[in-house]
């Protein structure tokens, strides 16, 4: 009975014969493509290291490095840190579940080029349930609520309403959230650091509001997270409602046992 890695090592089986003066880096990647667009090699196969792959198609390691790059270019192939060459989904993956990792950290990672557009600011009482969450109360209780959204391709991918204290937080201005990231922010303009965060997954069927900010249709399936970030003391810095587009992006996990 044939295994995953038997199965993943006889895709990985190539006859390579360079032809033409084409070069080489230019001819590997385009097989590799042929092999990826076919199906041949499936989602998620990941690649021998490059050392292997130069053996294999008998070239120069810098060779295999310009091809591989060609492709990660392409949006073909993802490179992980820690653990190798990987055929890329064809929807987004995001690895946000399992780490302490912004949605515009995944993206980075994974080499996808977004906008992101500031759609509203504004300092407000804090609803109930948020100023619960974030241990304000009184003359105190008041929120800078930001709504973001971050677009793929042109298309909302994320939908980010996030809730900070408006003390201290009041001058943050929201315009500087469509180049940096707000724990950057966060950390580098307020010496506030965020140690760990819990975050809450749940399907819903998208309303009017967030049909509207999204393009979605009425009632279309999102995934929705809601998150709750902690200093390393602790304490509650920031509350997060996240809606993202799940026929675009799926979550994935890492898990050692």
């Amino acid at each position: 009975m044939e295994t995953p890695d038997t199965a993943a090592e006889d895709a990985l089986q190539v006859s390579f014969t360079p032809v033409g003066s084409e070069a080489l880096h230019e001819q590997i990647s385009q097989l590799m493509r042929e092999k990826i667009e076919t199906g041949a090699w499936p989602e998620h196969l990941k690649l021998p290291a490059e050392p292997d792959l130069a053996v294999l198609f008998g070239v120069s390691r810098g060779t295999i490095r310009r091809a591989i790059r060609t492709l990660i270019d392409a949006g073909l192939l993802v490179q992980t840190r820690g653990k190798g060459t990987f055929v890329r989904a064809q929807m987004l993956e995001q690895e946000f579940a399992q780490e302490l990792v912004t949605t515009a950290q995944s993206l980075d990672r994974e080499g996808v080029a977004y906008d992101t557009h500031v759609l509203s600011s504004a300092v407000i009482e804090a609803p109930a349930h948020i100023a619960a969450h974030l241990g304000i109360q009184g003359a105190d209780s008041r929120v800078l609520a930001i709504r973001r959204t971050r677009s793929v391709g042109g298309e909302v991918i994320y939908l980010l309403d996030n809730y900070l204290p408006a003390v201290p937080f009041i001058t943050l201005q929201p315009q500087v959230l469509v180049e940096r990231s707000l724990f950057g922010v966060l950390e580098q303009d307020y010496g506030v650091v965020v140690g760990s965060m819990r975050r809450t997954f749940s399907a819903q069927a998208a309303d009017g509001d967030i049909s509207a900010a999204m393009g979605l249709p009425l009632g279309a399936p999102v995934l929705y997270l809601e998150q709750l970030s902690y200093q390393s003391s602790g304490d509650a810095v920031e509350y997060s409602n996240v809606w993202v587009r799940s026929d675009r992006v799926r979550i994935s996990s890492w898990i050692k046992r």
